[in-house]
This record gives C-alpha cells, sequence and structure tokens, in this order.
C-alpha cells in the first residue's frame, strides 16, 4: 500500500521534465495553447452506457467503443505510457461507483475555464519567449494518476484534481486515497494551479526529479508551488501552508537537522500515511516555498531571480544565497 499511495502521489505532484532546447516557437495569443477536453466527455458517455451492459464482456467492450476507441491523441498517449486496459477502468467503476458519480459535475468545470489556462502561460512566455507548452489534455484515469507528461502532452487525471472534501468518499473506507481526494480547495483554483505547478516542471530543464535528496526534492516541488502562485495569484494548499506558518521557525529547525543527517523526503514528502493527526503532509513542499520565497524577495532583479530559480542547478548554493534560516541559527 506505502508504496502504491507513493506513486500516486508521485504521479499527482509531480512529472517529467521534457527538454525545451528544440523549441523555438513563440506564443503570441492563446490559440496557440492547445487544450483537450473529449476525453472527459467520452468518459462519461462510456460510463452511462455501462448501465445497459449485460455482463462484463459486454462492459469492457462498452469501456473500449466509447472511452478508448474515441480517445484524442492525449489520452492515446496517456494509455501508452501506463498500459491501461478497458479492465482497469471497468474495476474501478465499480468499486467506486458513488464517488465517480459525485466528481462528475467538477469536471465539467474544465471545459469552462479553458481560457483561464493561458494567463499562466501569457506570464511564463513574458519570461520565457521562446517557450512553447506542452499541449494539455484533461482525461479521466483509472484513478491513478493526477499529473504526468510526455513528449507533446501535460496529462490531467481530472477526477482526481476536481476531487474535494464534498465528494462521495465513503467508498474508500479507511483507505489512504480516500484522505488525498479530499482535497480543501475550489475546483477552479486547483485546476488553474495544478496546470501551472506541472508547467513550471517542464521548465524547470536542470531538475533532478528521481533525486529523493530532501533539499532537492522539496526545492523541486516548492519552488515549482512558489512561481505557480506567483503566475496565477493562487494557491491550493491552504492548510499546509497555514500550518508551516504559525510553526516555521520550529520546522526549519527540524528541517535543517534532517539536511545535516542526509535524510530524503520520508519524513517530509509523500507521507500521508505517515503524519499525525493535526499535522499536514507534504511540509518538505512548505520548507521549498520558504526558501525559494527568501531567495526571490532578497534578489535586487525580480525577473533575474526567476530565472534563477527554474533553472536551479545547485540546491545546496540555492539555500545558502537564499539566506532562509539565518536569523534562527544564531
Amino acid at each position: 500500500m506505502k508504496k502504491q499511495v507513493f506513486l500516486l502521489l508521485i504521479s499527482i505532484l509531480s512529472t517529467t521534465a521534457i527538454t525545451l532546447s528544440q523549441n523555438n516557437v513563440k506564443i503570441k495569443n492563446h490559440d496557440q495553447v492547445k487544450i483537450l477536453t473529449a476525453d472527459i466527455d467520452n468518459f462519461w458517455n462510456a460510463f452511462d452506457h455501462l448501465g445497459r451492459c449485460r455482463d462484463s464482456e459486454d462492459s469492457i467492450s462498452c469501456i473500449k467503443k466509447f472511452y478508448f476507441d474515441k480517445g484524442t491523441d492525449g489520452f492515446k498517449d496517456f494509455i501508452n505510457k501506463y498500459k491501461y486496459t478497458p479492465q482497469d477502468y471497468l474495476d474501478v467503476i465499480h468499486h467506486y461507483p458513488k464517488f465517480f458519480r459525485s466528481v462528475r459535475k467538477n469536471t465539467l468545470v474544465v471545459k469552462q475555464i479553458k481560457n483561464e489556462f493561458n494567463k499562466f502561460f501569457i506570464k511564463a512566455c513574458e519570461y520565457y519567449p521562446d517557450y512553447k507548452p506542452l499541449k494539455i489534455c484533461f482525461l479521466i484515469s483509472p484513478l491513478k494518476v493526477g499529473g504526468t507528461s510526455t513528449k507533446d502532452f501535460l496529462l490531467i487525471g481530472t477526477e482526481i484534481i476536481v476531487s474535494t472534501k464534498e465528494a462521495d468518499l465513503s467508498e474508500f473506507g479507511d483507505n489512504i486515497l480516500g484522505k488525498i481526494l479530499a482535497f480543501d480547495s475550489n475546483v477552479r483554483e486547483h485546476l488553474l494551479f495544478i496546470v501551472a505547478h506541472e508547467s513550471v516542471h517542464d521548465l524547470q530543464v536542470h531538475a533532478e526529479f528521481d533525486n529523493y535528496n530532501l533539499l532537492n526534492k522539496s526545492l523541486n516541488e516548492g519552488s515549482a508551488d512558489f512561481i505557480a502562485e506567483l503566475f496565477t495569484g493562487v494557491q491550493i494548499n491552504h492548510y499546509l501552508y497555514h500550518y508551516g506558518n504559525l510553526h516555521e521557525q520550529e520546522l526549519w529547525v527540524r528541517y535543517k537537522k534532517a539536511l545535516e543527517n542526509k535524510e530524503n523526503t520520508d519524513n517530509w514528502m509523500y507521507n500521508y500515511d505517515r503524519v499525525e493527526e493535526g499535522v499536514p503532509a507534504d511540509l518538505g513542499y512548505y520548507m521549498g516555498f520558504r526558501i525559494t520565497a527568501a531567495y526571490y524577495n532578497s534578489h535586487p532583479d525580480k525577473k533575474q531571480a526567476i530565472h534563477e530559480i527554474i533553472e536551479m542547478k545547485n540546491p545546496g548554493e540555492f539555500l545558502e544565497k537564499s539566506g532562509y534560516g539565518r536569523e534562527w541559527s544564531k
């Protein structure tokens, strides 16, 4: 279970950096950011037809006909990457039908705010004029992937990202997945923030995403949170950041000790199943955010600061230059 939860959280909160050295297309208007939402409609069409199916074989054929066979190029990339089958979808729908029905309306919010996603990319292209964003494909995953990417697409598992604590999570019982899906955020803001956060990862061409050294990983993620909030004006992890602000000094003392002991992310990130009651998971995100904020706020050239944050190569040097925590280390 821990491994499955860990992989799910990686999928939800991380993505693979794509090399941008060959991207030379300038964004002049929002029409150049391609956003696909047809797979959401295809999924619900398949979901509705399942009620008319006689048996499992008929149900699998239904999902294949109405969802897989009609999939966009982004959905095809998704299936090729994870090798999911119609059976995988039938299994998860069978286990969590109340959940899927409860988030259906939320998944359709994507289509209502398509143009709002471009605000982030217009801002990003002020700093990176040659940046060619990935095409964005919103789809429904078998409750496995919140956000990931391929060479051409940023892929969003919409049923995960639009879930909130108001969704029907009764079918999950004590399963940690139910706790993960109980997001305490506005659906529109969550969608905008996740696309921005994952797109920052796309720009982090020097980041070592497979390196789970605590400082490295918390700066990868915390800086993506910082830039996403700076460019969109939206923050979704309210409980995490509220708790962090209330306990910042003591968290820094613990974090500094963890760095000195060369710890990995186990006690600081992707740890929904290991935190005490009343303490949020992912405090490593908060520490990375605060270090990044200190770096940005102390830099005389804010535009240059953005470039240095996104293109960071040396986490230890970045922390030192940020000056973060010095007032508590005296």
